[in-house]
């Protein structure tokens, strides 16, 4: 059971680090860009691709770790279940 639950709050902060990341390469590309006259004449494809195919990565990343969260409750919730007796029911035997 504690495995199962430091497996799940290793998932939350997974997914907690790739929506930094997310958040800090937006906010890196956004000061990235320059207007006015010093902008230069060439574009520059390349950071924003990377941005992009970094964004999609951290996409599924939260995607996958949601997931997985959502599995890991609920096996914490079944063995919360099948270790704590029920009192008042039908099985109340310790």
């Amino acid at each position: 059971m504690i495995s199962t639950y430091l497996a799940m709050q290793n998932a939350i902060l997974a997914r907690n680090m790739a929506v930094s990341r997310m958040m800090q390469n937006s906010g890196l590309m956004l000061s990235g860009l320059s207007f006015g006259n010093s902008q230069p004449l060439q574009p520059s494809f390349a950071g924003a691709d990377i941005f992009e195919l970094q964004n999609k990565a951290d996409e599924t990343k939260i995607t996958v770790y949601k997931k997985l969260e959502e599995e890991l409750s609920k096996a914490l919730k079944w063995h919360i279940n099948n270790s704590t007796p029920k009192f008042g029911g039908v099985d109340y035997k310790a």
